[in-house]
């Protein structure tokens, strides 16, 4: 594994932490503000500072996201990969979500990052050394259906009201699970190959 690809795999490892971490430091800065019952977005109109770490957490997970599908995308050495692409442009829209306040359009560009829906799925097929470890389908499948019954939470109005932060921290860290544990795991491969190579 080249050294360049082995950095932009590595930044899966940053959405899940940052935005946990930010966001918490926000929610200490904004007087009110009930991380159970309130999504991360809203502490874009609380006060400067909490309003700025609100903004890091998104734009910070969202390069994560974008560096993290560029090494996806060389991993799968495919000319078109279409679960690095989902997982770009949900990185996109975490990025819209920390320069455009909730309730603006350009907020989530426009609900485009749905597409992280079928990102696991799609690059569970097209990485052939991470679909080769026995827990890899398990832990697809997992972030998959968490994607899934997030989405019909919304769609049908059943995300429970006093807990919607609560249920959004939940999933999106089920969701930023899978590029943690598949960067994890193929940095550890490619330095398990890297180790057993003869010297030349």
């Amino acid at each position: 594994m080249l050294r360049r690809n082995r950095l932009l795999l590595s930044a899966g490892l940053v959405p899940l932490p940052w935005f946990l971490f930010w966001t918490s430091v926000a929610a200490l800065f904004a007087p009110g503000y009930n991380p159970l019952a309130q999504h991360a977005s809203e502490l874009l109109h609380a006060p400067t500072l909490a309003s700025i770490c609100g903004r890091i957490a998104a734009i910070g997970s969202g390069m994560g996201f974008v560096a993290f599908s560029i090494g996806v995308w060389r991993e799968s050495g495919r000319r078109i990969a279409v679960g690095a692409i989902c997982w770009m442009i949900f990185g996109i829209s975490m990025l819209t979500n920390g320069l455009w306040p909730m309730g603006h359009p350009m907020h989530g560009f426009y609900t485009i990052g749905i597409a992280n829906i079928i990102a696991p799925a799609m690059s569970h097929i097209e990485l052939s050394a991470w679909s080769a470890n026995r827990r890899a389908y398990a832990v697809t499948a997992v972030v998959s259906i968490g994607g899934i019954v997030y989405l019909w939470l919304n769609v049908v109005g059943a995300d429970p009201e006093g807990f919607r932060g609560l249920t959004q921290r939940l999933f999106s860290s089920i969701n930023s699970l899978w590029p943690f544990l598949v960067a994890l795991y193929l940095l550890r491969r490619g330095s398990s190959v890297l180790k057993v190579q003869p010297a030349h």
